[in-house]
């Protein structure tokens, strides 16, 4: 390295600051790619090189180089790095203007081989809540190429020019030292990945179908596909907040083609005439949404582009068919209370599934919607009569005669085994990335007694797993086995299952310490087996997509978009789970009552209130604003009222203690 330093200057913004190196080495990282690690002394410049810069800068010229015979050389650099390397910086509103005394302590990422950036954010998306490590900005543009510099012996400012990205250390107080070999270890640790390609990356086109979801429980999807240098061209009804002006900048896309979303045999045809009708190339269609997956796929097979058989997303979205893959027994399908009576009464044997209890559910329905647990013959047939007047697909209102979303009745065997959410992603058939979620009891299952309940909300879901190797590979064997029976080979497929005579269940801890999923004190007679619940070929909710980016450094809906592109590089690079994984935890709040909706922003005044405990906070999201009307909350209709992501780098049980210190603080209004 050589010994100059370089005044890094913003003539408009009228700051000048100085840029010293202090360390520079090669990241040991033998699976990622191979890079180096700048850091550097980033302060005030005094008067006199303040001075000295107004003299020689001219032009657009934006990084100066004091050399040293203290000789000024000018070097340009891109606006938009230089203005990234600020906002690096600027923490605080207050820091580029007053930076009289300031001094920050900067890294900076410089690639050590030549290649495309696969994800332009994914130094962001990898470093999130690393420790000691403040503000991390990417330097880079989607699949912009990016090389180790032309002349190194020019020393700092050239490094600086070929930087991909810019890391504020905290000062926390501990020894340099210290502090710069935790980093150091997080950074093997969360870049141990091909972030750079040594082919080139195409712009690609993707048209997505029906987003149900609103801006703030799907922007992640659209910053994923900007990111990977993805254009989006959203499909979807008039009126859609998709297609209005002010979505461009929340949610980028490139055209919003409105068409009639009817759920009718026509809406596959609708679909494929849009992406035809369209006066640019579409590379890929895919959808997230539950009902449209059949019809997205039918009008992808329809244009040639890259799609699971339809005839596979019929099958995982009717989830008798589904059970019927692993566990045939365990579940009996009826099509009315008039079906379910005449079971009963022929006196076959195994007219029902093994029980009480019993759970009763659509056939096809999302959300928990429409799930029963009961304990007596009466309850079952009480339940099957609601479910049988339900419409699939929809919080509220009973089946219409025109509605193109009846939903036969399934009744399954009741499981107590720990329930788990497991996320899959295959290529070809091969798992390329697999994880284990624990799902706490549910609402139903949480109440006392054995009485019956409709109301299967989720309340907690904790990664990773804590249940032993062991069973965590006999998930896996059991479900992608059922997977692939389904006739897929290729995509995000979320999971719900239970472990039947797991060595664990869920039980508070000794000295006050909470639910959680323990080592059951009675070892179970029989191996432990899978009870599947449902197969979902989507990616998780938003929320739980949040959590498994932030557990593992994986994206599941920027692998979602490149199965639609069948982008088998990057898919393969992105699916590298951090070597370590963190404990991070989703909860949801549930509204007191019902009533209106007073106050305006119940996160925002939470991090007023307790910025450290929100400092822990990840992706918060609210399902009603100010002056929405909530409905009972103890209805399975009423959605939950906020739902939260927290994480530790320590322990699991502190994921859990901040959790509950997070609900206890949230206050919420409802008049």
């Amino acid at each position: 390295m050589s010994s100059d330093f370089c005044i890094l200057f913003d003539r408009v913004r009228d700051v000048y600051m100085t840029i010293t190196t202090i360390g520079f080495q090669h990241m040991q990282n033998e699976s990622g790619t191979k890079c180096s690690i700048l850091t550097a002394l980033v302060q005030p410049a005094p008067p006199e090189l303040i001075e000295k810069c107004q003299v020689v800068v001219s032009g657009a010229k934006s990084l100066l180089v004091m050399s040293t015979n203290s000789v000024p050389i000018t070097i340009a650099m891109k606006r938009t790095k230089l203005d990234s390397i600020f906002a690096c910086m600027n923490t605080d509103s207050s820091f580029l203007s007053h930076v009289q005394s300031e001094q920050k302590l900067l890294k900076f990422i410089i690639p050590n081989e030549a290649g495309y950036m696969i994800r332009n954010d994914i130094f962001e998306e990898r470093l999130r809540g690393c420790s000691g490590i403040h503000k991390v900005v990417g330097l880079v543009e989607p699949m912009e190429f990016v090389h180790w510099p032309q002349f190194p012996q020019q020393g700092l400012s050239q490094l600086l020019r070929a930087a991909v990205c810019c890391i504020l250390i905290d000062d926390d107080g501990d020894s340099y030292t210290q502090l710069e070999n935790t980093i150091q270890s997080q950074l093997i640790e969360q870049l141990s990945l091909q972030w750079t390609s040594p082919k080139s990356i195409n712009m690609r086109r993707l048209a997505v179908v029906g987003e149900v979801r609103q801006i703030n429980a799907s922007w992640r999807f659209f910053k994923a596909a900007h990111a990977l240098g993805v254009k989006v061209v959203a499909i979807g009804p008039r009126g859609h907040w998709l297609g209005k002006g002010g979505a461009v900048k929340l949610a980028p896309r490139e055209a919003f083609i409105e068409i009639d979303m009817t759920a009718d045999d026509g809406l596959s045809r609708r679909i494929s005439n849009a992406i035809q009708g369209y006066n640019r190339p579409i590379h890929g269609l895919t959808t997230v949404t539950e009902f449209l997956l059949i019809p997205v796929a039918q009008a992808a097979e329809c244009l040639g582009l890259p799609t699971s058989p339809s005839e596979s997303f019929a099958k995982s979205v009717n989830k008798h068919n589904t059970r019927s893959e692993l566990s045939p027994d365990s579940c009996r399908l009826v099509s009315s209370l008039d079906g379910l009576i005449s079971q009963i009464t022929s006196n076959e044997r195994n007219a029902l599934p093994p029980g009480p209890p019993w759970i009763v559910k659509p056939c096809f329905g999302w959300h928990s919607l429409g799930v029963h647990k009961v304990t007596t013959l009466q309850g079952l047939i009480e339940a099957v009569g609601k479910v049988s007047r339900q419409t699939a697909f929809s919080r509220t209102g009973e089946i219409s005669k025109d509605s193109g979303w009846q939903t036969d009745v399934l009744i399954e065997e009741y499981c107590d085994g720990p329930e788990v959410d497991c996320n899959f992603v295959l290529l070809r058939g091969e798992i390329i990335f697999f994880e284990v979620i624990d799902n706490f009891p549910c609402t139903a299952e949480s109440s006392e007694g054995n009485a019956d309940s409709d109301n299967f909300k989720e309340t907690l879901n904790v990664f990773p797993s804590t249940l032993p190797p062991s069973e965590v590979a006999t998930l896996q064997k059991a479900l992608h086995q059922a997977i692939l029976r389904l006739g897929f080979r290729s995509g995000v497929f979320h999971v719900e299952a239970r472990v039947r005579n797991s060595s664990h269940q869920y039980q508070p801890g000794g000295d006050g310490e909470p639910l959680d999923l323990r080592p059951n004190p009675i070892h179970p007679a029989h191996d432990a087996s899978v009870f599947l619940i449902e197969i979902n070929a989507r990616p998780p909710g938003y929320v739980d997509t949040c959590a498994t980016a932030y557990t593992n450094g994986v994206d599941l809906f920027a692998l979602h978009i490149l199965i639609a592109l069948r982008d088998e590089y990057r898919l393969r690079a992105l699916s590298q789970p951090h070597q370590a994984r963190r404990h991070v935890a989703i909860s949801a709040i549930q509204a007191e009552k019902s009533g209106v909706v007073a106050s305006d922003d119940p996160w925002k005044d939470l991090a007023e209130r307790s910025p450290t405990l929100m400092s822990r906070v990840m992706d918060p999201i609210m399902n009603f604003g100010k002056g929405d009307i909530i409905e009972d909350p103890q209805l399975s209709t009423t959605p939950w009222l906020a739902a939260f992501t927290v994480y530790s780098l320590t322990s699991r049980a502190e994921t859990l203690s901040i959790c509950d210190q997070v609900k206890d603080d949230f206050e919420c209004k409802i008049d």
